[in-house]
């Protein structure tokens, strides 16, 4: 892709220029989600200038695609001027995909700019086209920043009839970047009035999250679970995961706090964990975080360190159909696959499918993970 986008911005012709356009716009979520911000940018920023600036729905799509990243690593400037671009592009189109596209990138400028009104107003203001084209890729990605932005206004109820769509469609389809970011967002939104729904939240955001090494995501994850280590006064793991979430948040030129209005918890999380250790203790476990690789912080954040069984705190909509639930419950009482196909009458590679759709909806890497959560979630019944 790399020397495609590179023949794209060097060979004459505006054939390749609209290709270029094309690619840099499709792998937009890839570097999203892979911690390739600044590379991202770096094309993005390269096929538009190479481009003639003519109204095309793939520039907008760009233009668009270069203003989200652009905010993810804090330059609102840049990221306003690129929108406001989009929509002066969109409104020559006339095009109804091409608004909306632009006004889901307003909405994001305005949840990573902390304004989170006009980020719900964006975004229920692209929902109906997306629905209307039955783009689920962009009807996900706007379900989720209306669930982040709802839930830190506090409208609990419209956060949640969010994730449950996002679960919906992305349980039927396998998906597994925007369930985790769901997951994640709801796990901020009820943080501090819930700590144990909040970690099981963002615990499972985590492990999907570990499926595609996505960090920034990751570190929000991780700097939200500082702050219920704090809460909680386990001030030591408070500390690790503050630092663990810097890092990572750092090699893709971001924050480790999603939307710049919950700052305050990251102040007052890194106050509680420093007062009772004291700054010493405090700063050396900050840098143990900073020193985790991405592996070693998610099996920090989620107790697998030292050969421990994860904890398999799981939002309860799992989004398993009849026949997984069936099939998981079958892996806890630790039969094989074959076992699995003799007994529910299935081909061994129906079961073996079933196990691995499983696995992949848990974010889970073993079928001993996959046990484990389903005697939580079977004492989690019982109480």
């Amino acid at each position: 892709m790399r020397e495609a986008l590179q023949f794209c911005v060097t060979e004459p012709g505006e054939d390749e220029a609209e290709a270029g356009l094309r690619i840099a716009a499709a792998l937009y979520t890839l570097w999203l989600t892979h911690g390739l911000l600044g590379e991202g940018r770096y094309w993005l920023d390269r096929v538009l200038a190479r481009h003639s600036g003519a109204p095309t729905t793939d520039r907008v799509k760009a233009l668009s695609a270069d203003a989200t990243l652009a905010g993810f690593q804090g330059d609102l400037q840049k990221g306003a001027a690129l929108v406001e671009e989009a929509r002066t592009l969109a409104e020559r189109l006339g095009d109804r995909e091409a608004h909306a596209i632009v006004t889901q990138a307003d909405g994001l400028q305005a949840l990573v700019g902390g304004d989170l009104s006009r980020a719900v107003d964006c975004f229920e203001g692209a929902l109906a086209e997306f629905r209307a084209e039955g783009n689920l890729g962009r009807l996900i990605g706007d379900l989720v920043g209306l669930e982040l932005a709802s839930g830190l206004l506090g409208d609990i109820p419209r956060a949640l009839e969010c994730k449950r769509e996002v679960l919906a469609i992305t349980a039927l389809h396998g998906e597994t970047v925007q369930r985790a970011y769901s997951l994640g967002a709801l796990g901020l939104a009820v943080w501090q009035t819930d700590h144990r729904r909040a970690s099981r939240l963002l615990e499972q955001s985590l492990r999907l999250t570990r499926v595609v090494d996505d960090p920034l995501h990751a570190a929000w994850c991780l700097e939200a679970l500082a702050w219920i280590a704090a809460a909680e006064h386990l001030d030591r793991r408070a500390a690790v995961l503050l630092g663990a979430a810097a890092a990572l948040s750092q090699t893709v030129g971001s924050s480790p706090v999603a939307v710049p209005n919950l700052l305050a918890y990251h102040e007052e999380c890194a106050r509680q964990a420093r007062r009772a250790p004291g700054v010493r203790v405090f700063n050396a476990q900050v840098r143990h975080g900073e020193a985790m690789t991405f592996e070693n912080a998610v099996a920090y954040a989620l107790d697998e360190e030292h050969g421990t069984a994860p904890r398999p705190g799981v939002d309860t909509d799992a989004g398993l159909t009849t026949r997984e639930w069936q099939v998981a419950g079958l892996v806890a009482e630790g039969l094989t696959n074959k076992a699995i196909a003799t007994k529910l009458v299935l081909s061994q590679s129906t079961a073996r499918g079933h196990v691995e759709h499983i696995r992949v909806k848990l974010g889970f890497t073993s079928r001993a993970q996959i046990a484990a959560w389903v005697t939580e979630q079977t004492q989690d019944e019982r109480r």
